[in-house]
Formats: structure tokens, sequence, C-alpha cells
């Protein structure tokens, strides 16, 4: 004959409640204490588990685009190149340029699909050239990184953008890093499309650039 069981108050619990094994209790709790609190950024999409953080990072949008890490024989500042395969260069608009017409030395934010930016860019001209040459006017364009470092230099002489003088097409000059100079970028005489040859120290095509029908600035 069974022992009768003493009826306990309580109702049992539930299939998804785990029970310590006989003789084992949960770790005791400081009187007071509570559970450490989740710190969530405002505005950050939560993190879901094996997520890497640089992917994270590139997911946020703004700000500035993490630094890939690892990459074998690249430059200092051109890492950034190799994990993306689109750049979009916005122009920094000048109050006194846009009302008064006066030439200020260009800037430009350089960013990626997410809107992240990956570089600055800064025209460096005197103030004669810009407002007597125009846009055919000659200029160094550094390229700079988070760290205001340049790790790319554009040079670009005075030269005429004409198609009636194929003779003195524009020609611009590549640095990186700045003073090591690894290819230009030479204009082709065209009537109506815009061209380029991409060359290397050796003077060898490697890529071309074809615009639309009939640009003009």
């Amino acid at each position: 004959m069974e022992p009768n069981k003493e009826s306990s108050p309580y109702p049992p619990p539930g299939p998804g409640m785990m029970m310590s094994p006989p003789g084992q209790y949960a770790p005791a709790q400081p009187y007071g204490a509570y559970p450490p609190p989740v710190m969530v950024q405002p505005g950050a999409p939560g993190m879901a588990p094996g997520q890497p953080q640089q992917q994270q990072q590139q997911q946020q949008g703004g700000g500035w685009m993490t630094i890939p890490q690892g990459i074998p024989n690249c430059p200092p500042g051109l890492e950034y190149l190799t994990s993306i395969d689109q750049l979009l260069v916005h122009q920094k608009v000048e109050l006194l340029e846009a009302f008064t017409g006066f030439e200020t030395a260009n800037k430009y934010t350089v960013k990626n699909t997410l809107g992240q930016k990956v570089y600055w860019a800064v025209e460096d001209t005197d103030c004669c050239t810009r407002n007597c040459c125009g846009p055919a006017r000659p200029f160094d364009m550094k390229v700079l990184d988070f760290y205001q470092n340049e790790v790319l230099h554009f040079n670009r002489p005075l030269r005429c953008q004409s198609c009636c003088f194929p003779c003195c097409l524009q020609e611009l000059e590549v640095s990186a890093p700045p003073g090591n100079v690894i290819g230009t970028v030479e204009q082709n005489w065209s009537i109506f499309t815009p061209q380029f040859s991409i060359k290397d120290t050796s003077g060898n095509t490697v890529l071309r650039i074809e615009g639309p029908f009939c640009t003009f600035s």
C-alpha cells in the first residue's frame, strides 16, 4: 500500500520551467541585486549571435567606414578599396561661391554605398588660378583618411580641354603614397564623348573611360 503523498498548495511547474536537482540550489544572489542592464545604442540594430562586429558597424550607416584588417601588400590608407566596389563623391556646397560666384577651393566627401565616409578630398590651388582659369585650371588634390593622413595625391597641370587642340589634352598624375607615382589618367581626343585612358607607370593602358554623349561644363 503506497503512503499518502502530502498535497502541495502550489501548482506543479510548467513544461518550460527548469527544476534544480535534489540537493543542488541555484547560486545565491546578493540582497537587492539585479541582472546587469543591456546597453543598446539608439538607432543601432541588434547584432545577431555570431554576426561580425565589422558587419554590424557597416550596417549602421553614417560615420566612418571601418578599416579592413589583414590586407597584405596594400599601401597604407587604401585598405578601404579592397572591400567596396563603388564610391560616391559629394561636393561640399560653399555659400560664398553659391551666392557670389567667387570660385573657392573645392572640397569633397567620398562615401560608400551605405553612406559611410571613406575619404576627404581637398583642392589645393590659389585664388587667382581658380577664378581666371575656371574648370581647366591646374590643381593638386589631396585625399585624406579618417586620421587626416594623405593617402592619395592628384596633380593636374594646366592643359587645354578643347577638341580643337588634340596636342594639349588633359592629364592627371596619381601618387600613392604622395611622392610615389602609380599611374596617370590621360584624355583622348574625341569630338562627341569624353574619353580617357588609365595608364601605369610604364605608360601601358590598363583601363579606358568613356563618358556620356555631348557633355558641357
